[in-house]
């Protein structure tokens, strides 16, 4: 990081004037440093120590915002040109053959009176060539030069189970894996399994500044076609302490509406929404879920993003490999206007245009050139909380600042 920017972010911690929020500060810390990885890398990250010098040059004098919307556009390059790649590879007809879901509109007395929203009726998804995840990744990988496998760890603890691993070369910031799985945002928190104690055998949660957690655990591995998916345990991974491995497990099959938490008010079970969407569960870079956090004697070698994908654009969404709990339009109908100011502040939006259709999810960005190796990212567990056993804080003022 450049010198005038560490000088500038301290200044502003350390200043007896005014209250420094030191969770926003780690947030404008990691969006430096994502800013000048992804614009390094839109570059052809070709142009040496001299580039990056500019590079640094300019980040110190352009405002937290627009570094936040260079890195939106920046990785939206990345997994647009992801995609177009997929679309040639996958698709027999064009994406413009595939209808629109068609929804009937929830009233607000239905809402009232507590009766379930009617189910989306799914139109059939567009026709797709019969090949396996491992083909896919093949194609992927001899068009991007790298590929992602999931297998034991070389981390030498019991509960390290499996790893990411990269195989191939990736330059910095590449966006080389996105985080799949369901998306909570802070009001749905208590819909996730085993809530209040949502971390229990579940090592696939992850959460964003902005408070939306991801949960990874029910996309496993993905799958081996383009389908409708809606956060179904048809593949859910074993908790570890049931499989060190991290094995599927496929005998739970979903009803195409997740029980996710059985509520004892009235002896009621409650069905919570999941939004559904046609996702390709052939996805090669849906691995997130697997990267482990790096032992005492290593770095890491990834960092996580947050990423608004526009949910309208037609070559994108199949290889977004996340949905969320409710729609957008249901979240309105339940909490008014008030929606659009959950989980998000006025400068996480992808565009400036409140009430954008988006799927705010996470991607993860190499920190540096990447080669035949395992994906280390850090945890950054809250200091406040016991950690496991395992755990070594990369940066211990880091963890601190990001839960501050």
């Amino acid at each position: 990081m450049a010198g005038g920017q560490v000088k500038k972010i301290w200044e502003k911690l350390l200043s007896p004037f005014k209250q420094v929020d030191k969770r926003h500060l780690q947030h404008e810390i990691d969006t430096y440093r994502l800013y000048l990885l992804t614009s390094y890398n839109r570059l052809g990250a070709s142009g040496g120590e001299e580039v990056a010098k500019e590079l640094q040059s300019l980040a110190d004098s352009t405002a937290f915002t627009a570094q936040q919307a260079e890195v939106q556009n920046n990785v939206h390059q990345q997994i647009s040109a992801v995609a177009e790649l997929l679309d040639q590879v996958l698709l027999i007809k064009s994406a413009k053959d595939e209808e629109p879901l068609k929804k009937s509109r929830p009233s607000g007395l239905s809402f009232a009176v507590g009766h379930a929203p009617p189910k989306v009726v799914r139109e059939k998804t567009v026709e797709t060539n019969p090949l396996s995840r491992a083909e896919v990744s093949k194609k992927f990988h001899e068009r991007f030069g790298y590929s992602l496998e999931s297998k034991q760890s070389e981390i030498d603890h019991v509960e390290a189970g499996e790893g990411l691993f990269i195989r191939g070369r990736a330059e910095p910031g590449t966006v080389v894996s996105l985080y799949p799985g369901v998306i909570y945002a802070p009001s749905q928190y208590r819909f996730m399994p085993g809530y209040p104690r949502v971390d229990t055998g579940n090592p696939y949660l992850i959460a964003r500044y902005d408070g939306l957690i991801l949960d990874g655990k029910s996309w496993g591995r993905g799958g081996d076609q383009r389908e409708w998916w809606e956060g179904a345990n048809s593949h859910e991974l074993d908790p570890p302490e049931l499989s060190a491995d991290k094995s599927l497990d496929h005998s739970k099959a979903g009803d195409g509406r997740q029980r996710i938490w059985e509520s004892v008010t009235g002896a009621q079970r409650h069905d919570v929404p999941i939004e559904g969407a046609i996702l390709e569960r052939r996805n090669p870079l849906a691995f997130g879920h697997f990267a482990n956090h790096p032992p005492k004697d290593k770095k890491p070698n990834v960092m996580i993003c947050s990423y608004s994908a526009p949910v309208s654009n037609p070559l994108v969404r199949p290889y977004i490999p996340n949905v969320l709990v409710g729609s957008e339009e249901q979240q309105m109908e339940r909490r008014g206007l008030l929606w659009i100011k959950e989980g998000r502040s006025d400068d996480d939006d992808f565009d400036g245009k409140l009430g954008r259709p988006e799927i705010r999810t996470l991607v993860l960005v190499a920190t540096r050139a990447l080669q035949d190796e395992e994906l280390l990212l850090n945890y950054r567990l809250s200091s406040y909380m016991r950690r496991p056993g395992w755990y070594h804080a990369v940066d211990e003022e880091e963890d601190r600042r990001r839960w501050e």
